[in-house]
């Protein structure tokens, strides 16, 4: 997402300002970020500092929820709420809203990463702590069969190289294909990355802009 500072300055005019979260499976994030988890669930978090203790909780949560609003209603968002049954999401959702201690957090989840993606490319909605263009989610079996596991140079947490047959090992991990950058929150524990992806902490890693990464998590 590019331009947050547009949408918080919006938040601003209006009295408002940015707030806390929680999202899917404990997600309570610190800085900006995209977390993924083991069934292909995205959410995204935008985490700004700010001066002073006037905020009105209320006004920029109606802020966030109206380009939510503006957003599903441009992709097909009154086509699934007709059909509430189907098990179908929303293209967006706020999750949350919270501003304490000087930081304000807001979550978002999302149908899909196309979604993800689709969200903070508009106007309104972007922030310069991800250019994600594209984010993909396989089982490891799967990943080895579409050529993720040899299409680029494996490392472990030491930098150490680890081959496509080790990685393969992990039957029951996942797989996350990024282009462009982004730390990347995930669900399970980071296993490997590969080169040039910096593992921050057992969850996180920071992916830079440019080219293609992937991260294995179990």
């Amino acid at each position: 997402m590019r331009g947050f500072g547009r949408l918080l300055a919006g938040a601003l005019l209006t009295g408002a300002l940015l707030t806390g979260c929680s999202g899917r499976g404990g997600f309570n994030p610190s800085v900006s970020c995209v977390y993924v988890a083991r069934d292909g669930a995205v959410s995204s978090a935008l985490v700004k500092e700010y001066a002073g203790d006037d905020v009105d909780e209320k006004d920029l949560r109606q802020f966030l929820e109206a380009a939510v609003i503006r957003f599903n209603q441009l992709n097909g968002a009154e086509a699934l709420a007709v059909n509430k049954g189907g098990g179908q999401k929303l293209p967006a959702a706020l999750q949350s809203v919270k501003a304490e201690d000087g930081t304000m957090k807001a979550v978002f989840d999302f149908a899909t990463a196309r979604d993800l993606i689709a969200f903070g490319g508009t106007d309104e909605n972007e922030d310069t702590s991800n250019t994600l263009t594209a984010l993909e989610v396989k089982k490891v079996p799967d990943a080895a069969e579409a050529g993720w596991l040899t299409a680029a140079a494996f490392v472990k947490e030491d930098k150490s190289a680890v081959s496509a047959e080790e990685i393969a090992e992990s039957e029951k991990g996942m797989v996350v294909s990024v282009e462009g950058g982004a730390t990347l929150v995930c669900s399970g524990e980071i296993l490997y990355m590969t080169e040039g992806v910096e593992k921050k902490d057992a969850h996180t890693a920071s992916v830079p802009d440019g080219g293609k990464a992937f991260i294995v998590f179990k």
